[in-house]
Order: structure tokens, then sequence, then C-alpha cells
């Protein structure tokens, strides 16, 4: 796939219905062990683009680009609904922590590995050693 030569779907296309919007949540029994990770990294992606383009239209003074990045905003918000109510009801708040250190460690690898700048690999590899430690301290928590 080359995301330049895609052509994409138009907006209007793209508006969900509450039934499109609301899907059955992941079993954490049946399915791979990092759709949890999965699903928390998508959904953060999806807050974090809705959140710029937040902060970005309340500085802008062409209207009829306003009127675009709400539109795309809205679309962005039933994706992030339907990512965040991925979550099984019976995924505790532990579950849902190491999730989230989980990502934070894959992440910061991928990035420290990825990285050509000597000094800026060093700095992912040092917050490499803090998610570590953060996962490691939150999956001898025990919440019984």
């Amino acid at each position: 796939m080359n995301i330049l030569k895609e052509k994409g779907i138009s907006l209007d296309k793209q508006v969900r219905t509450w039934h499109d919007i609301v899907k059955r949540p992941y079993s954490r029994d049946f399915v791979d062990n990092y759709t949890r990770t999965r699903q928390i990294l998508m959904n953060g992606i999806e807050v974090e683009a809705w959140g710029f383009k937040h902060a970005w239209v309340r500085k802008l003074d062409d209207l009829e680009l306003r009127k675009l990045l709400v539109s795309i905003r809205r679309i962005e918000d039933m994706q992030q609904t339907t990512m965040n109510w991925l979550t099984p009801s019976r995924q505790s708040i532990l579950d849902t922590t190491l999730g989230y250190e989980q990502v934070a460690v894959d992440l910061t690898a991928w990035l420290a590995q990825n990285e050509s700048n000597p000094y800026v690999k060093e700095t992912f590899n040092f917050g490499l050693l803090e998610d570590f430690d953060h996962l490691y301290r939150w999956s001898g928590f025990n919440l019984d």
C-alpha cells in the first residue's frame, strides 16, 4: 500500500451511524496478547489527532478551512469512540495500566532502534529503562 497513491474516501461517506460506531468489545480470552496494546495505541493516535486539530482550528481565521477541520474531527471522534469502546468490560484498571506500559515499552524500543542520532537514541534508551521499570512494578501489583 502506498498512501501517496491512495484516493481515500470522501468525508460524507465516512459518517457512521450509532450501530456502526458501537462494536462488540474484543474478548481477552480469544485474541492475540497484543490486541489490547494495539487498541490502546490506536485509541491514543485518534485522541491526539483530534486534539491537534481542535487546537489548530482555534487559531485559524479561514472559515472554510475551519468548517472542513470540524468535519474531519467529527469523523475522527466516531473512529476514536469505536476504538475506545472495544475495551472489554471485564478488563481491570490494572490490565489497562499494564497495556499502557507495554505500549510505552514497545513504542520507545522501536523509536530507539530506528533513531540515527546517537544522542536522541540514548535518550530513548534511558526512557526505555524507565518504561521497563514501570511495567515491572505494575506487573507485581495485586488488586485483590
